[in-house]
């Protein structure tokens, strides 16, 4: 079985945000990380190799994607972290994994994976769709 550092991606020197982790999550995350990982609370002015992010609101769906999308490096990712469909109403969560797929699919991303964080919570992982990487380069 994979670590979850190495399910979401986290390699020695990479820079990931964290934006609205909880605070089990957060910790999960960092003692999945190997040294020299550089962990940022929110959004980082420089560009990250990963991000994290949990949405609650449905209507910020789509602004936070393309918000998100300019601040990964080209071959970077974004991961959508939302409670598991038995937690999500307990969570004030209003919207659906399908409409968060729908949300990040009407920018330059695609998702292409998705691993559990938590034993409440998974990620999507939202990359920019290969043939458009150069445009963020």
């Amino acid at each position: 079985m994979s670590s979850l550092g190495q399910k979401l991606g986290i390699k020695p020197g990479v820079r990931i945000c964290l934006i609205g982790a909880p605070a089990e999550a957060s910790q999960k995350i960092r003692d999945a990380c190997p040294p020299g990982v550089e962990i940022l609370e929110g959004i980082a002015k420089e560009r990250c190799e990963l991000i994290l992010f949990w949405p609650i609101k449905r209507a910020a769906l789509d602004g936070t994607f393309r918000q998100l999308q300019s601040k990964i490096t080209p071959d970077g990712a974004i991961w959508a972290v939302i409670p598991k469909k038995k937690y999500a109403r307990q969570r004030g969560i209003d919207f659906s994994w399908e409409e968060l797929q729908a949300a990040g699919l009407q920018t330059d991303l695609v998702d292409n994976k998705v691993a559990s964080i938590t034993a409440e919570d998974y990620g999507t992982r939202f990359v920019i769709r290969k043939e458009l990487r150069s445009k963020y380069a």
